[in-house]
C-alpha cells in the first residue's frame, strides 16, 4: 500500500477522535477508577502498586526500587529472605510517575494509579488514531481501529490498572506514529522521537524490544534499497541500544543483591507436545479476551474485502500498464509481518507464561495485529461524499453499540465475589488503622500468613514484611524462623485452615482482631486446640 504524502491536519476529524477516546474510556472505566487491585492478575497488579508507595518510602530513588516484601520470589522462591525490600525490575518509570503524583495529592489511594495509567492510555489511543490516519487517511477508519483496541477485553480490563505494559504501548504507539511520519514525511526528528518513544518502552517493559527490532530491521531493509541513509542514523541507535543495556546490567547488580519478585528468565516449553498443551490453554484462556468475537467476524469481513480490493488493483494496474518500470517504496505491509515473526520468536521463549498471563498478549501481538488491521481498512476505497461518509458513521455506530455492550460484560465477568484477592481486600481493609489504633508501629516487620497476593495486605497494611501464600512447608517453615514482629491472618484463613496447619495456627497467641484479620505473636508450643479456643474471648 502507498502513503499518500499531504501533511494537511484534518482538525476536526483529531477533535472527534479526543472526545470519542475520553468519552468511551471512561464510560467503560469509571465504575472501576479506586478499586484496590483483586481478580484477575491482582498479584503482578499489587506488586507494581508496592513500586509506587515503595518510592514514597525511600525517598524517590529510582534507582533502588523495592516494594514492601523482605522475603523474594526469586532466587530463592520465597524461602529466602533479604535485609531489604529493593528488587531488580523494568525501568520503573511509571511507578515512579505515580508516587509522585501520590504526593502532590497527598494519598497513595488506588484512584491515583489508576487516573495516571487511564491518561496514559488515553495518549496512546489517540496516536493509535493518528498512526491509523497515516496509514488510513481516513477520520471513521482509524475511529475503528482505536474502537476495537479499547473495547479489546483485555486491553479494557488493565486500561487504567496497575501493569506497565499499557503506559509502554502507549509509548510504543507514540514510536509507530513516529516512525510513520518519518516514512511519509522524511524528516529524521521523527525517526529519532520514534527510536527514543521505543527505547523508553523496551526499558519500562522488555518485550516491546520487538517493536524496536522490527521498525529498525524495516529501516535497514530501506536502507539496503537506497531509500534511506545510515550515518545519520547510527547515533540514536547506538543510544538506544546503550542505555537499554545499560539498564539490564543494573537490574542484573539489583537482582544479584537483593533479588527479585519479577520473572527475567526465559519459559519455553521442554518439547513440542508440552508447547502444544501450553498453546492450546493459552487459546482456551484468552482467546476471547485477547479480541471479542465480534472483533474476530470483523477481521475476518475485512481480509476478505481486502484481497478483493487487492485483487481489483492489480487487474487495474496491469490493465493500465504502459511498460516503463518504476522503484517502488518498500511496503509498510513488512512491518507488521516482522514485528509478528519477532512475537512468535517470543511466544516460543516464554510460551510457559502465556496460559497464566493474558496481559502478555497487550506487550507483543496487540500493536501489529492493530496495525495489520489499519493497513487492511486502508486498501478499501476512499469516502468521497457526505451520503457515503453517512452510511460508514451509522455502520461505525452500531459496531461500537455491539463492541462496547460486549466489553461491559466482559468486565464485570472478570470480577467475581468469590475471588480469593477479592477477599483478602476486604479483609484487610483498615488494616493500617488496626495496626495503628494497637500502637504497632509503621516501621514494625509484619508476617503476612497465607495471604494473597502478596504486596496487596501490606499496601494496606502500610507496613513492610514477609509474605506465606502458599502452604509449602519449606516455605512455612523458613518464615517462622525469619526477624517478624507480629504475624498476622484472616479469620476466615484460621478456621479453615486449621485442622489442616494445626503444627502452625496452633502456636499463634492471638493479641486482636478486628472481625477480619487478627494480630499474633508466635508461641513455642502449641497454645490452641481449636479455632473456638483462638477467637475466644481474652478475659
Amino acid at each position: 500500500m502507498k502513503l499518500i504524502g499531504y501533511d494537511k491536519i484534518n482538525a476536526k476529524g483529531h477533535l472527534i477522535a479526543v472526545v470519542f477516546i475520553i468519552a468511551l474510556g471512561i464510560g467503560i472505566q469509571f465504575k472501576y477508577m479506586n478499586e484496590f487491585p483483586a481478580f484477575i492478575h491482582a498479584w503482578a497488579q499489587d506488586d507494581r502498586y508496592a513500586l509506587a508507595t515503595g518510592f514514597l518510602d525511600n525517598g524517590f530513588d529510582l534507582f533502588h526500587p523495592e516494594t514492601n516484601i523482605y522475603n523474594k520470589q526469586f532466587p530463592g522462591w520465597w524461602a529466602e529472605a533479604y535485609d531489604t525490600t529493593i528488587t531488580a525490575v523494568d525501568f520503573p518509570i511509571h511507578e515512579y510517575i505515580v508516587a509522585l503524583l501520590m504526593k502532590l495529592f497527598g494519598t497513595t489511594s488506588p484512584w491515583v494509579f489508576r487516573w495516571w495509567t487511564l491518561i496514559c492510555s488515553f495518549i496512546g489511543l489517540f496516536f493509535l488514531y493518528k498512526a491509523s490516519f497515516i496509514i488510513t487517511e481516513d477520520c471513521q477508519k482509524s475511529l475503528l481501529v482505536t474502537a476495537i483496541a479499547m473495547t479489546a477485553p483485555v486491553y479494557a480490563y488493565y486500561f487504567n490498572g496497575f501493569l506497565p505494559g499499557i503506559p509502554a504501548f502507549a509509548i510504543g504507539v507514540i514510536g509507530l506514529w513516529a516512525y510513520l511520519k518519518y516514512y511519509k514525511d522524511g524528516k529524521k526528528k521523527f525517526f529519532h522521537l520514534a527510536i527514543a518513544m521505543m527505547t523508553l518502552a523496551t526499558l519500562m517493559r522488555t518485550s516491546f524490544a520487538i517493536e524496536l527490532i522490527a521498525i529498525l530491521g524495516f529501516e535497514l531493509l530501506r536502507i539496503f534499497r537506497k531509500e534511506s541513509t545510515f550515518k545519520d542514523k547510527l547515533p540514536t541507535v547506538i543510544i538506544s541500544f546503550a542505555l537499554i543495556f545499560a539498564y539490564m546490567a543494573w537490574n542484573s547488580h539489583l537482582r544479584s543483591e537483593y533479588g527479585s519478585l519479577f520473572l527475567n528468565e526465559l519459559m519455553p516449553a521442554d518439547n513440542l507436545d508440552d508447547f502444544r498443551d501450553f498453546f492450546n490453554d493459552a487459546k482456551n484462556n484468552w482467546e476471547y479476551q485477547y479480541f471479542q468475537k465480534f472483533h474476530y467476524q470483523i477481521f475476518e469481513v475485512l481480509a476478505g474485502l481486502a484481497v478483493i480490493a487487492g485483487i481489483v488493483r492489480l487487474i487495474i494496474k496491469l490493465k493500465n500498464k504502459d511498460g516503463k518500470a518504476t522503484k517502488k517504496h518498500l511496503t509498510i505491509w513488512l512491518i507488521p509481518i516482522i514485528y509478528l515473526f519477532g512475537c512468535l520468536l517470543f511466544l516460543i521463549a516464554m510460551i510457559r507464561q502465556f496460559p497464566n498471563h493474558d496481559y502478555y498478549f497487550v506487550d507483543t501481538f496487540f500493536m501489529p495485529i492493530l496495525m495489520l488491521f489499519a493497513l487492511m481498512l486502508g486498501t478499501l476505497p476512499k469516502i468521497k461524499n457526505y451520503i457515503a461518509g453517512g452510511i460508514c458513521l451509522v455502520v461505525l455506530g452500531v459496531l461500537c453499540y455491539f463492541m462496547i455492550s460486549n466489553v461491559t460484560e466482559a468486565q464485570i465477568n472478570r470480577r467475581w465475589a468469590e475471588d480469593g484477592a477479592y477477599k483478602t481486600s476486604l479483609n484487610y481493609e483498615g488494616s493500617a488503622e488496626f495496626l495503628d489504633s494497637l500502637n504497632i508501629p509503621r516501621d514494625a516487620k509484619i508476617l503476612a500468613l497465607y495471604a494473597y497476593p502478596q504486596n496487596g495486605p501490606f499496601i494496606q497494611m502500610k507496613r513492610k514484611g514477609y509474605t506465606v501464600m502458599q502452604h509449602k512447608e519449606n516455605i512455612v517453615n523458613a518464615a517462622l524462623t525469619w526477624d517478624f514482629d507480629y504475624i498476622v491472618i484472616e479469620d476466615n484463613i484460621y478456621r479453615d485452615n486449621f485442622e489442616e496447619r494445626k503444627d502452625v495456627l496452633g502456636r499463634l497467641n492471638r493479641i486482636a482482631d478486628n472481625g477480619c484479620i487478627s494480630v499474633c505473636t508466635l508461641s513455642d508450643t502449641i497454645v490452641c486446640s481449636s479455632p473456638e479456643e483462638f477467637f475466644a474471648e481474652k478475659q
